[in-house]
């Protein structure tokens, strides 16, 4: 049986072998033939020679180990240095870092024959081995085809190989998933069959044979659930959600009020919209926009056209905005209240700074219809809030709330009511990602910018001459009267991590910029503290505001035009592109200029440099760390993938199109 548990007589090993396995979940025959290999490495074709290298691949070379010893780096990382002789006494270097074992267990090897496998670099006049995968005994594992398994909690991929043998006559007894149909249609091995060729490849070919069938049913299952979500809310919400005609007048009423025009991808988000808003069935909407491309007057525009709307067909329903954050609301609010009364609407701010008796006024006013449009946060959802008619629901910044906080949301009003979701978003996620884990919604995607907004400059200084020009130009924008936020990882210095840190750099940045006003703001800071720093910042009165990442929660400081963050390669992408809006608020032109340690550019920074756009940056995020942490926090519902790449949107946009053919028959 699939279900066997994992012991030591089956697996002819330990009990802290077992024990570690399971301490990583893998308990059963089953979950250890899941544990994929996602490469191989082919040792059908082994040079012995290092003149037939090709460094822009991996490589497996038969050569002779002279010699192998420990020493110390710089930073007291433990360095397993080997020399290699090839057939034509030609010399090359293997290196190891962390291997302490390594030396020990090669030593016996000296001027004996082993086979090297990994990617080589040419530098400093020598070919080195990094990091390369070394086998010792010939005749176990040479001129054949090995899968290639992850290292994971100290258990090598080798040992995990190696105990797949053990385990080969359980794969018999696995069962087909996908539909019949599917399976011919695609000419798919069974799963099966696709397991054992990944565990035991005999060619190329059929390993990528195996891949394809597993990569299919991996984003098949996924999907499959996204759609199944999708159309069971669609019919569990069928005639119980208003549906609201679309009145174009009145949308072009609103939209000649506004003092700027609406960008062509805002017109079309907003179609869909109200588009959705006319079905029987309630609406679920996902709106990705980038920063300054105007989300929030969408979700006005919709809020103000439904409740107007609806009046005229049953009765004046209510509508909810929640926001993540107190500041966010309150910003809302001020914004909104004026548009929302111009059409005799009345609406309310309900936070935590609100005081008892203005709560208990709003929360009367809600139960007897007297307020249409609530702003609130997310705080507050468990309290006793009780709606009349809340058919439309709206939630800012949703990948800060959590799946169950959403749900209560959408499902406030009553038991019989299903009020149309339309969930925003300000962090774009991948297409793909987007396609795959939010497929129990419609995609709107808004990434059009003003014409009139101007491009932040953004450099990455290369060195100390780069940075002392940066200081001066920043010199040069604080005599025109603009203003700074410099930006470091920390608040104090710590012994462990040597990072740059807030108070240093504010006491840097004092000294470096006298007689102009510097001054401190971190999280230890007591909130009342914080908002009195920034109202002096905001009113001028403070001229380089040295930081910590909290800044990413203040917003609107029009004359802020420069933002400098030391250690930048410390920040993932998303962490910069906020950084990088904070001072794309005004009608000047912005800058961003990042500091990275011993003035070394990594991917993300020559990302920041390249782009603007954060659709762009966010597929590069996607490209460099785990889906999950795509939205700054690693969420336990996005899936990992054992052998699927969440990047491959043509497969994905496939597996969706064969979905939606099985619902439909």
């Amino acid at each position: 049986m699939l279900s066997t548990p994992l012991t030591k007589n089956l697996l002819h090993t330990t009990d802290n072998y077992i024990k570690s396995l399971n301490k990583w979940g893998i308990l059963s025959v089953w979950d250890l033939l899941n544990f994929l290999p996602k490469t191989i490495d082919d040792r059908t074709n082994v040079l012995e020679s290092f003149s037939l290298i090709n460094i822009k691949e991996k490589n497996t070379i038969l050569v002779k180990l002279i010699s192998v010893d420990n020493s110390r780096t710089s930073w007291w990382k433990i360095l397993t240095k080997a020399i290699f002789e090839d057939k034509n006494w030609f010399m090359s270097e293997g290196v190891w870092f962390n291997r302490n074992y390594l030396a020990t267990q090669l030593n016996k090897f000296i001027w004996k024959k082993v086979i090297l496998s990994g990617k080589v670099k040419y530098e400093y006049w020598k070919l080195s081995f990094i990091s390369p995968e070394i086998e010792t005994d010939l005749s176990k594992s040479a001129w054949e085809i090995l899968p290639i398994y992850s290292d994971f909690n100290y258990i090598p991929g080798t040992w995990i190989g190696s105990k797949m043998y053990n385990l080969r006559n359980y794969i018999k007894l696995i069962s087909e998933t996908l539909p019949e149909n599917i399976i011919k249609k695609y000419n798919f091995i069974s799963r099966a069959q696709a397991i054992e060729k990944l565990h035991f490849p005999t060619s190329k070919h059929d390993f990528e044979l195996a891949r394809e069938r597993l990569a299919y049913d991996e984003l098949f299952e996924i999907n499959y659930k996204s759609i199944s979500k999708k159309i069971d809310k669609q019919n569990m919400s069928e005639w119980k959600s208003i549906s609201i005609p679309l009145n174009s007048d009145l949308v072009k009423e609103v939209i000649s009020k506004l003092p700027f025009e609406l960008t062509n991808h805002q017109k079309i988000s907003l179609f869909q919209i109200l588009k959705d808003m006319e079905k029987t069935h309630s609406m679920q909407r996902l709106l990705q926009w980038d920063v300054w491309t105007g989300k929030t007057i969408i979700a006005a525009i919709a809020i103000i056209h439904s409740v107007l709307e609806s009046s005229k067909i049953w009765v004046k329903i209510q509508a909810c905005l929640m926001a993540p954050t107190e500041i966010l609301a309150r910003q809302h609010f001020d914004w909104l209240e004026k548009l929302f009364t111009s059409y005799w609407l009345n609406s309310a701010l309900l936070v935590w700074g609100t005081t008892k008796k203005q709560k208990d006024i709003i929360k009367e006013q809600l139960k007897s219809w007297n307020i249409d449009i609530i702003i609130w946060t997310h705080a507050l959802l468990e309290e006793d809030v009780l709606f009349n008619k809340l058919w439309f629901v709206i939630i800012d910044e949703q990948h800060r709330f959590w799946v169950k906080q959403r749900e209560i949301l959408e499902k406030y009003a009553s038991k019989w009511i299903f009020p149309h979701s339309l969930n925003m978003t300000a962090t774009p996620i991948p297409r793909t990602l987007a396609l795959t884990l939010y497929w129990d919604q419609d995609l709107s995607i808004i990434n059009e910018y003003p014409v009139w907004r101007k491009t932040i400059f953004t450099k990455v200084a290369k060195n100390d001459e780069d940075r002392h020009g940066i200081e001066l130009f920043v010199r040069n924008q604080i005599e025109s009267w603009r203003q700074i936020f410099w930006i470091s990882p920390l608040v104090e210095e710590s012994e462990k991590i040597d990072l740059a840190n807030a108070i240093s750099t504010y006491e840097s940045l004092t000294e470096i910029f006298s007689p102009f006003k510097v001054w401190l703001l971190h999280w230890k800071m007591k909130p009342k503290e914080k908002e009195e720093i920034m109202r002096a910042f905001s009113n001028n009165e403070i001229q380089i505001l040295s930081s910590t990442s909290v800044v990413e929660v203040w917003v609107n400081i029009p004359n802020a035009t420069i933002m400098c963050i030391e250690w930048a390669e410390r920040f993932w992408l998303s962490q910069l592109h906020q950084f990088r809006w904070r001072v794309w608020r005004g009608e000047y032109q912005s800058y961003c200029y990042l500091f990275p340690t011993s003035w070394k550019p990594t991917d993300r920074l020559k990302a920041m440099e390249k782009t603007n756009d954060w659709f762009e940056l966010a597929e590069v995020d996607l490209e460099l760390r785990w889906p999950g942490e795509v939205y700054w926090v690693r969420q336990s519902w996005v899936p990992e993938f054992r052998i699927a790449d969440i990047k491959d949107l043509e497969l994905i946009s496939q597996i969706r199109e064969d979905i939606e053919d099985l619902f439909k028959k």
